[in-house]
Parts: structure tokens; sequence; C-alpha cells
């Protein structure tokens, strides 16, 4: 009798607890769920609520980032809001919560689709943060609503610093809203025993075209002499691009800023304000990147193509500052319509007589320029991605090489190119004024190409870097990232060139936008995964060094087969990725060099790095499970923060309960 009493009694308590808690979930108005950083989350995608928690995987000295995902899955919410608490490793080092930057993604509305593999409505792209890392302001993007049936994706980046000692960290995201529990998001981030260059092994020249800036903050036109408004966001946007690993080549003519005298630059304004950028001497934010510098430098020669006196003084000054290696002449861009093949020929011979060393950037292809006899005159010769390896596809329409009778470019063109070839991408890679695939491109040819448009899948944007080192490029050009400033309002349309985001990377962050007081660059979630790519090639390139290119190669063919056929699915990026740096942790003069000097005396906390059980491979977000039995003892804190939040309505819910149940006795 009093088994079945106290049996009775286990069952009440069973039945009492399952009802609090299935009563404690009922009040949930919103799902809250994890992903990685290499997708695009739109307002309807699926909630997937078993990718509770995020696991991400770095370098020292890389940037990582996730997303969290708050669906308004039974009604509208208010007041959302995201922490993020420090990430321990348990042996006393931690990456401190302030260093976290959190944004929320903010969705551009496509009414004309950039290819048929991209689409209209609503997708996320600019990022506005929580508090700013260049001016330290706290902007308006937080708390935020999220309407019912819709989601709100939020961007957190981590910055792992190279001083940083590897291992597992760990800690936890926080979201709230108004009349809702808390939801608590575990992060688990692996840094691994080696550390990327802050410098970019693979160059670029990504155009910020500095008379547009004050146009799209809505502030006077860029002035001659630039005022210190003008200076300001140029250097902060300067600052920008280097955070993101890119080189803004396009700067304020130091004779606008010092003028001339007797024909001569005045040098001095220019080398205080962007000497630094060419130094590694620049603080960006949170002294993050240290030692970072532009890796290109486009001389201002309008007026001066053939003026051998000044381009003779632009080399000296360089050369004396160690700037050298940086220095190139844009001599044409695109010819014939950019200039004429016979005006290549001119300038390059003044260029060169001014300095034999100084290099002259053409973009076109090298069997162009060879028909065109200036295939001597030109260093850098920087096709598009289509003329290293055009598709061999024959139509009636367009008259791209690959889509013609000229199979000249069709197949892998390397090898015609020196040692050093640039390339770009531009509205070939979607169709110029067309839709890439639609009824103008029945043949398809403007799809499957890299490129930065904001309505393709997020592996369209991050795989460029990728193709880059397959195709041993030294560097990437791109012809401006501010366009939409000088044509309309960036925040409601970007789409020019038959592309949704073409030439723009960046947003105006107008205080009367995004809250504050200071005038900010606002990145685009393109940008942070030209970024991702960037620190992708990195992972190659250390390879390359240590002897292991065959392997770089052969994890490097399992996301690209050619410059228009790439792997669509994200895990088989992270999957690469993470081979590449397992590969890289077995030289040891990787580690030790690495090794910080924070690492607890007798821990190896390199010596794993194999990737843990679940989607997304080793940069995905989702549900954890350990190979290696639970000690509960360790896990206590980890229960505390849990379920802390729900204490109050646990203890309110029992006590409710258990009046019912007197009730009724």
């Amino acid at each position: 009798m009093r088994k079945e009493k106290g049996f009775g009694l286990a069952m009440m308590a069973g039945a009492l607890l399952a009802f609090i808690l299935i009563s404690s979930q009922g009040a949930y108005a919103m799902t809250v769920w994890a992903d990685h950083a290499t997708v695009k989350i739109l307002p309807a995608t699926p909630a997937k609520p078993d990718q509770s928690s995020a696991h991400i995987k770095a370098a020292k000295n890389e940037f990582e980032p996730f997303q969290l995902i708050v669906t308004a899955d039974q009604g509208d919410l208010a007041g959302v809001d995201v922490n993020v608490s420090d990430l321990s490793d348990g042996h006393g080092n931690s990456l401190p919560a302030n260093s976290v930057m959190i944004y929320k993604e903010v969705f551009m509305n496509v009414k004309t689709p950039s290819t048929t593999q991209g689409g209209t409505g609503e997708w996320p792209d600019a990022l506005i943060p929580k508090k700013d890392e260049y001016v330290g302001e706290v902007r308006n993007a937080f708390p935020f609503s999220v309407s019912a049936g819709r989601n709100q994706p939020v961007w957190i980046e981590i910055y792992v610093p190279p001083t940083a000692a590897a291992g597992e960290y760990s800690g936890s995201a926080t979201v709230t809203a108004d009349g809702q529990n808390p939801v608590v998001i575990p992060i688990q981030l692996t840094v691994w025993n080696f550390a990327l260059p802050s410098v970019s092994t693979l160059k670029s020249a990504y155009s910020i075209d500095y008379h547009l800036l004050p146009t799209g903050h809505g502030l006077p036109a860029y002035s001659d002499p630039p005022s210190s408004d003008d200076m300001f966001l140029t250097e902060l946007y300067a600052q920008a691009n280097l955070l993101h690993r890119i080189t803004d080549n396009y700067l304020p003519p130091p004779a606008m800023m010092g003028g001339l005298t007797n024909g001569v630059t005045n040098w001095g304004a220019f080398d205080a304000a962007f000497g630094p950028f060419l130094d590694g001497t620049v603080l960006l934010p949170g002294q993050k990147l240290p030692g970072n510098k532009m890796t290109s430098y486009q001389l201002f020669d309008y007026g001066h193509q053939t003026d051998i006196p000044y381009l003779k003084d632009y080399a000296q000054h360089f050369k004396s500052k160690g700037w050298f290696d940086r220095l190139f002449q844009y001599t044409c861009d695109e010819p014939p319509n950019g200039c004429s093949w016979d005006q290549i020929k001119t300038r390059g011979d003044a260029l060169h007589q001014a300095d034999p060393d100084l290099r002259a950037l053409v973009t076109t292809s090298i069997q162009k320029a060879t028909a065109a006899g200036v295939a001597g005159v030109i260093n850098l010769l920087t096709p598009t991605l289509r003329y290293i390896d055009d598709k061999p596809v024959q139509s009636s329409v367009g008259n791209e090489p690959g889509q013609t009778s000229d199979t000249s470019m069709v197949g892998n063109q390397r090898s015609k190119y020196g040692p050093e070839v640039w390339w770009y991408q531009a509205c070939g890679s979607h169709g110029c004024n067309i839709i890439g695939g639609g009824p103008d491109d029945p043949q398809k040819y403007y799809v499957d190409w890299p490129t930065y448009m904001i309505d393709l899948p997020a592996m369209f944007n991050r795989v460029m870097q990728w193709e880059s080192f397959k195709y041993n490029v030294q560097g990437e050009l791109y012809f401006d990232m501010v366009y939409a400033y000088g044509s309309g309002d960036p925040w409601l349309s970007q789409y020019y060139f038959g592309g949704n985001g073409d030439g723009t990377l960046y947003y105006p962050g107008n205080p009367s936008k995004i809250g504050g007081n200071t005038h900010i660059p606002i990145e685009s979630i393109r940008l942070k995964l030209i970024r991702e790519g960037m620190e992708d090639y990195e992972y190659m390139n250390l390879l390359k060094t240590l002897g292991d290119a065959d392997y770089a190669n052969q994890q490097v063919a399992q996301v690209v087969t050619n410059t228009y056929t790439f792997s669509k699915d994200p895990a088989v990026l992270y999957d690469s990725r993470e081979k590449m740096a397992d590969k890289i942790l077995t030289h040891s003069e990787v580690q030790t060099a690495a090794s910080g000097t924070n690492s607890p005396a007798g821990v190896n906390p390199a010596a794993t790095s194999s990737a843990s059980p679940g989607g997304g491979g080793g940069g995905g977000c989702a549900m954890t499970r350990s190979a290696e039995p639970i000690d509960f003892r360790q896990a206590a804190s980890y229960l505390l923060i849990f379920f802390l939040p729900f204490a109050g309505l646990f203890y309110r819910r029992v006590v409710k309960t258990l009046e019912v149940v007197r009730h009724h006795r």
C-alpha cells in the first residue's frame, strides 16, 4: 500500500513538473535559433529550433561570425534585445563581451532579381550595430520589434586577437523581449593554435569613390581641398576596408590635399592622413588586425597621364616612404571603351619613362592586349574572371567571347599570363541590365558566376577568393563600393547595371537613420562574406607556404570546379576549411609560432581540432553532442545559466499549481 502511495505521489510529482514545463513553453511567443554566417535568413525562412547552440571555430587574428534568429511564431514581439557574455576557456583566459560585435540585419526589398538564381522580396544585407566600433556610440537597432510570422536575424561577430590562447571557449547569448521568457543560446568557440596575418596575402583594390561619401550621408558636397568632415568620412571608410581585409585604393589626390608647387606635389597633408594606412601604423577599431596596411594604391594621374616629371615625383616619393610596391597607375578601364588602345601605348610609355618600375594596370585580357599590340606596356593585366576561364556557350544574344564563335578564352587561360595577374567581377557576372538566365539570356550564360549581389545566396558572395587561389590570381579589383550613394537612397534600392548591389557594399550610416550622433559606414553582409573569403584564402596560402599546396588545392577542388561551377552548399566549404585547419595544425612550427604566453603550463590547447558532430561542418551552428561522458559537476554552472532566468516563473507556477491542488482536495 505504501509502495502504491509512493508510486502515486511520484506520478503526481512528475505530472506536476511536466505541467509546469509545458505551461512555461506555452508562454513563449518567440523561437530563437542559430545558424552559420554563409546563409541568408529571409523573413519566412522556416525556423530551426533544434539549432539551439552555436559552435564556431577560428584561428587567432581571425573574425568568425554566426547568426541568431528571432522568430515571432505566436504573435508580435516588442523590445527584443540580444546580449553576449564573456567567452572563457576555464584556464583564466577570456574574450570579453565588449569585443563582440552585435548587429541587426536590415532587409532590402528587391523588386527585380539580379538573376534567375536570385529573387524578389526581402533580403538581409545592411548591418546596424548595437554599439558601433568606429566611434563607440550606441545606435538605435536594439531593442527591436518582430511582426508575427517573421524572422529577424542578428549577426554576431567574434574577433580572436593574435595573443589569444588556443583552446575551447564557452559563453552564451541571451535574447529577451517584452513579456517573454529569456532564451539563452550557448556559444562554443574553438580557437586553433595558429594565426592569420593581419595584412592580406591576396592583394586588393576595392575603390571607394570619396566624392560620393558626403552626398550619401546627406552632407555638403566634397570640397577641394577636402574639409575636415570630408577627411573624417574618407579615413573612416578606409579603416572599414582594412578592417575587412581589403584596400581602398582610391584616395583623395595628394595634389588636391596639399597643392602643387612648380608642378611638384606637396605631400605633407597626404602623408599625415594616409601614411599610417600605407605604413601599417594605423590603429583600427578595437586595435584589431594590428599592423594591417593597404596592399595597393592608385596614383592620381587625371590630367597628368603623360606628365613625366609629375609621375617621376610620385615614384620617388613612394620609394622614399617604402610604399612603392603598392603603387600602380590605372592606365585604362576596359578598352576600347575606357580609352583607345593607342592611348594605352602612349600612357604606358610615359609611365615607364618616368620610372621603369612603375606599373600600368589595364582591365583587359591577354588575348585582347596582344591583338592590339600593347601587351608589352601593361604590367598588371586584370581581366574579368570570365576571361580567365569562360563558358563555352553559343548564344544569339550578347557579345561575350564565350557567347560567340570566339573560343579563345574558353578553358583555363591562366598559363598565358605572367607571374602576377589580377582579376575582377562586374555586371557580366549577373547580366548587364538584364536578368541573368532570364528571357534575354536563353543560354544562361549570366548565371553561376561569383557575384556580390544582395539577392543571391551567400556562397556566391564568399567563393571568389577560393577561385583566386585555384587560378593563382594575386589581386582582386572592384570598381566601387558606394556607387549608389550618388544615385538615390541606398537604403531603398541598390539596383544598378542589372544587379542588386552592383558597385555598392556599404550603406551610409546617417544618425537620422541609425541613431547616435556621428556618421559612420554601415557594412553589408556581402562585405562580411568577402572578408570570410579573404580569411579562407589565408588558410590556403598558409598551407602553400608550409609545402602543402597540393593539399590546399585538393580542398579548394571540393568547393570550386571552375569559375562558373562551385558548390552552393556551405557545409562543403566549412568542411574543407576545417580540414585545412587540421592540416595546418600538423606542422609543429606553426603551433610553436602561434602559441601565446597565456596558455596554461603543460597543456596543449590545440591538441584536438576535429569537428564536433552536428550540422554546419567546421563553422556551423547546431545542436552539438559530446562523445565524452558528461561530468555533471562541470555542468552545474551551465544549468544555472540556463535555468536562472526562469526561476521566478518556475516558482510562481509551482505556487499557483499547489494552490489549485489544495483547492480541489
